[in-house]
Formats: C-alpha cells, sequence, structure tokens
C-alpha cells in the first residue's frame, strides 16, 4: 500500500498545485497500485480535481489523530510525504515512522529548497529533518520535477536517491478567444499565491515604463500579509494605484472567466518547481511570459522570449511586442507554445510510472 499524505489545501481558493499533483500521479497509478491519499481536509469543491477526486481512495483524518496515523504508516509499504516545512503534514509523520517497521519513505520537495525559499530557520528545520531521516533508517527517495530542480535545491538531500518525474497536466485548451473587448485597457494579469518568492514586485516596478493603458490585476490567495503590505507601500510610492490592483482569490472553475479579462499572464518568480499557472494560461489561450525561475527554458525553443530572464528592459520590450500583436498572429504563438505543452504531457506519464517502478522493487 502506498500511502500519500496530502498537504493542507484552503477550500475553494487557487494554489492547488499540490493537490493537482497528486492526483495527476493518482491517474495514472490506480490501474497498477494500491494506494491512499490522507488528509485533513476532504472539501474538494471548486478545486482542480473536483471532478476526478471520486475515482481515489482518500481517507480523513480529523485533526490528523496520531494514533490514527500510526496505525496507516503501520499498514503501508511505502510513504508519501508532499511538504517539508509542514508540522502535521511532514514532521510528525516523518516521526511517526521512527514507531513502525522499515518502509520507504518518498519526499517530495515541492521547489521547497529553491533559491529564495529558504532562511536560517528553515535551514536549522533541515538539519533536524535529515537527522530523523536517517534516524528513521527507512529507505530514503527524494523526488524533484525535474534535474533542472534538483541542481538548483540546496543540497541536504544530496546523499540521497532521488527520483524525477513532472506533474500531470489537462491537456485541454480553449480553441476561440473569449477576450473581453476593452477600449482604453490592457489588463496584464498574475495568478497565483502572493508570496516574496512569486516576484509580484517585479512588475510593479515596470508598470510605470508601461504605457498608461496598461493595467495590472493580481489574483490570488495572500500567504504572506507582510509581504502584501510591502507591495501596497510600493504602489502607492509609484502612484499606481489606479493601475494595480489586488483582485483577491479565485476558485477554480473560475479561471476560464478571469482569462477573458487577461490579455497577457506574467510569471515573474523567483523560482519555481513546475508552475502549474503557466501551463493555464496556454490552456485559456491567454499569452504568457515567465520568468528563468520557471523550469522551462526549453519553451523558448518552440515560441522565442517565453521564458525571460529577470531584466526590467527585456519584459518591458515583450509585453509591448506582444500587446502590438493581432489576435491572428497571436494564434501562432499559442500553437507553438501548444506543441511545447504536448511535449511535456508525453513524458510525464511515462516518467512517472518509471519512478514508481523504481521505488516499489
Amino acid at each position: 500500500m502506498i500511502s500519500i499524505i496530502l498537504p493542507y489545501h484552503k477550500v475553494g481558493v487557487g494554489a492547488d498545485g499540490p493537490l493537482q499533483s497528486i492526483i495527476g500521479v493518482c491517474d495514472f497509478l490506480k490501474d497498477n497500485y494500491k494506494y491512499q491519499i490522507i488528509t485533513q481536509c476532504n472539501d474538494f469543491k471548486n478545486t482542480a480535481v473536483e471532478d476526478s477526486i471520486a475515482k481515489h481512495r482518500v481517507v480523513l483524518i480529523p485533526k490528523f489523530n496520531t494514533r490514527i496515523l500510526l496505525a496507516i504508516i503501520n499498514s503501508s509499504e511505502v510513504i508519501w510525504i508532499n511538504s517539508i516545512y509542514s508540522i502535521p503534514f511532514s514532521l510528525i509523520p516523518l516521526i511517526l515512522t521512527l514507531f513502525s517497521k522499515k518502509k520507504i519513505l518518498l519526499i517530495s520537495t515541492r521547489g521547497q529548497l529553491l533559491e529564495g525559499s529558504l532562511n536560517f530557520k528553515k535551514e536549522l528545520y533541515l538539519r533536524l529533518y535529515k537527522r530523523l531521516l536517517k534516524t528513521s533508517g527507512n529507505s530514503i527517495y527524494v523526488h524533484y520535477s525535474s534535474e533542472e530542480e534538483k541542481l538548483k535545491s540546496y543540497p541536504i538531500f544530496k546523499n540521497y536517491r532521488s527520483l524525477l518525474f513532472n506533474n500531470s497536466l489537462k491537456n485541454t485548451f480553449t480553441k476561440e478567444p473569449e477576450h473581453q473587448q476593452k477600449s482604453s485597457q490592457y489588463v496584464i494579469g498574475y495568478l497565483g499565491r502572493v508570496a516574496p518568492i512569486k516576484n509580484i514586485e517585479f512588475i510593479i516596478s515596470i508598470m510605470p515604463q508601461l504605457p498608461h493603458y496598461m493595467v495590472f490585476h493580481i489574483y490570488g490567495i495572500v500567504v504572506n500579509k507582510t509581504y502584501k503590505r510591502k507591495l501596497e507601500k510600493m504602489i502607492l510610492q509609484l502612484d499606481l494605484e489606479k493601475r494595480v490592483v489586488f483582485k483577491g482569490e479565485y476558485a477554480y472553475k473560475e479561471l476560464k472567466d478571469i482569462y477573458t479579462h487577461i490579455d497577457i499572464a506574467v510569471v515573474p518568480s523567483k523560482s519555481e518547481s513546475f508552475c502549474y499557472s503557466f501551463f493555464e494560461a496556454i490552456e485559456n489561450n491567454t499569452p504568457v511570459l515567465g520568468s528563468s525561475g520557471l523550469p522551462w527554458k526549453t519553451a523558448n525553443g518552440f515560441q522565442p522570449q517565453t521564458i525571460l530572464a529577470l531584466d526590467k528592459e527585456k519584459w518591458i520590450k515583450q509585453i509591448l511586442h506582444i500587446a502590438s500583436r493581432s489576435y491572428g498572429t497571436l494564434g501562432s504563438r499559442q500553437q507553438n507554445l501548444e506543441y511545447f505543452y504536448k511535449k511535456i504531457i508525453k513524458s510525464v506519464k511515462k516518467n512517472t510510472l518509471r519512478s514508481f517502478e523504481n521505488l516499489t522493487y
């Protein structure tokens, strides 16, 4: 039995990447493996997996009762932990393995070891975490989404065996753009968590150099209130109150409608292990620019200047270039990125199944 510990997800808002990833892997595993998803919250309404979760075995443990969780761990051959820094969803399950027979532990880093994700307290925590892994005597595997993420990650787990497999994608596209007609605004849109690693201030900083008819709309859950206050202060200092707007949280089912109000999506992250929002823009037929913090530089081989270094002049130039193009020419850009998207899909299932074969045999 593979027991998959699902990190906490806030009901009915976006930013449910780990949830999408886990269910995507389970879609691949369901014909060949016995598995169960262990969660503290089984309300999946308005999430990306609302329509598919019913196909999978979900075990609810309110407040993650340690007695019940230990019984589950004892009955499992593989424990898949999908967060590092979470106390209830990572540290406690790891501690409980000390009181269980030896097994296989798969730890997904989820980009939490990438540049921009660490501080002194986290480094101390990681040393404790590594010591517990060693003490447990279990067979340890560390999961990265790509070789690039592995190379860019803090190397504290470098001596453990690694598995590389990416997240699954929907492979569905909005073929005919339904963007709202706007006579006075060109909307630059960001969708995702409002957190320092997302580097939202980069886009705010270039807004004064962009034409006044361009506005920046920020959609997503605020996970760091101090960071949001920093952004709000920056907006005031640059006199951008009318051009930069926080649009609040959104549910997954609202994505299609949101993208009809966005002319170009931006992902200026300092680092990412996958980044669903980049692919969601492609799915919704919206031009997208991503930073070199994303592991998708190969997209430039399909559509040049899609992934850019965090250089202000390059971003300004490319935003203006895309804004000047007609929907007809943007269609060829979209087609090129769909080819890239499908190339990623083709390799995901193969790599995922191979990884789990290596894990369990």
